[in-house]
């Protein structure tokens, strides 16, 4: 299964105006709207996680093209426009029968990869890292012009969870690991996925 660059689009960079016409993607399904007020803890009952965001968060769905058919993609994002920063976490389920079929971790790698040619960014960083129930990831870091990305990929099943920051170089937040380290999986999602993959 072929991870194209428009699978793993950057909404959360719509709202940095720099790099706007470097995303393609279709119109959302609904208008954005705000899930919490800020300090917001999103906790996703239909993605299965949770993670804390710095301040207001806004959640959209957009229906992708990829090489399998037509995904959803789920994204919720935080933006500081005066900082030039964003945080974004995301979540698509593939078709089972097409995951089956490949290495979870040759997904990771080229949806990590797709995103820094989504952002025209050169890669400085990659390691693989995995999730609590020994999920595959992937964690890159790129740079883009004067911006800095760093970026988590897990798959879990058929859905691949994408967790970005973007913000300028030399100018991490403060807050950057936090929101990194507080994203969690529902473990009772987590099982029912894996179970998706392994037929059972």
């Amino acid at each position: 299964m072929k991870i194209s660059r428009r699978a793993v689009p950057l909404a959360a960079l719509l709202v940095l105006g720099g790099c706007a016409g470097r995303t393609q993607s279709a119109p959302p399904e609904a208008a954005a709207e705000p899930v919490q007020a800020p300090p917001a803890v999103v906790q996703s009952t239909e993605g299965g996680f949770s993670v804390a965001f710095p301040g207001p968060v806004v959640e959209e769905r957009r229906v992708q093209p990829t090489d399998v058919g037509e995904v959803t993609l789920h994204t919720f994002i935080a933006a500081r426009t005066a900082e030039d920063t964003a945080y974004y976490v995301s979540y698509t389920d593939f078709p089972p029968a097409a995951v089956a079929q490949v290495d979870p971790r040759d997904v990771v790698s080229r949806a990590s990869q797709g995103a820094l040619e989504a952002l025209g960014a050169t890669g400085i960083s990659a390691k693989p890292v995995q999730m609590d129930g020994g999920f595959p990831g992937q964690e890159v870091g790129g740079l883009s012009g004067p911006r800095r990305l760093r970026g988590r990929f897990f798959m879990v099943g058929p859905r691949l969870y994408q967790q970005l920051l973007l913000h300028p170089e030399g100018r991490p937040p403060k807050d950057a690991d936090r929101f990194f380290d507080s994203f969690r999986l529902d473990p009772t999602v987590a099982g029912r996925l894996g179970n998706t993959t392994r037929g059972t």
